[in-house]
């Protein structure tokens, strides 16, 4: 495989000096999310401008990985866990990418596609990151390092939202055009109303 992209590895992400996995650390960062997630509006007006601003780098980028593995849209979920997912990169040279559950009211379904492939290729293979809590925020670090900040709000539903509500709930939620107040979208695991103590959510 090609090296990764200059400008996404010079980059020293922080989501592990944050919060500590357990109860009280990531789980109950995901477990606040995933409730955030739930009680959001369907299609927020207001939200929209926030999604329009990821389109841009969604094309670019998709135009990198092309370059560098073979992305196929599937009609299913190719894989059960991150290591099949990179064991048919390294060992066949390519990327399959679900097209179930595309749904989309800002992002026509190609799009939607080509952002779950940057999502995987910037994550969870040049990074090595699981299907878990602690994979997702790692990833959405790495896509917020490369995106314009007005879109961060929806690239904060998209990649921590749907991640926690499908780890807390088990199942693919609805996507939404909706943002998730209360939660600081650059300080990963920073919540309003909540202290951070020795790494864990301490209610106020």
């Amino acid at each position: 495989m090609k090296e990764i992209i200059t400008e996404w590895r010079k980059f020293v992400m922080s989501e592990k000096l944050m919060l500590k996995p357990g109860p009280n650390g990531w789980d109950k960062y995901c477990q606040l999310v995933a409730e955030a997630y739930a009680k959001a509006p369907k299609f927020d007006p207001a939200a929209a401008s926030s999604f329009e601003a990821m389109k841009p780098f969604v094309d670019k980028m998709f135009k990198r990985i092309e370059g560098v593995v073979d992305v196929q849209f599937v009609p299913e979920h190719p894989y059960e866990n991150a290591a099949e997912l990179r064991q048919d990169v390294q060992q066949n040279g390519v990327l399959k990418i679900s097209t179930l559950d595309a749904e989309h009211d800002i992002f026509d379904p190609e799009t939607n596609a080509k952002f779950r492939a940057i999502h995987y290729y910037m994550s969870h293979i040049q990074r090595g990151t699981e299907f878990d809590a602690k994979g997702e925020i790692a990833s959405y670090n790495a896509h917020l390092q490369t995106m314009p900040p007005k879109s961060h709000p929806a690239l904060f539903t998209e990649v921590v939202g749907q991640a926690c509500s499908f780890i807390v709930n088990g199942e693919f939620p609805e996507q939404k055009i909706a943002l998730l107040p209360g939660f600081d979208y650059e300080k990963v695991g920073v919540v309003e109303g909540y202290d951070i103590v020795n790494k864990e959510l301490v209610k106020k």
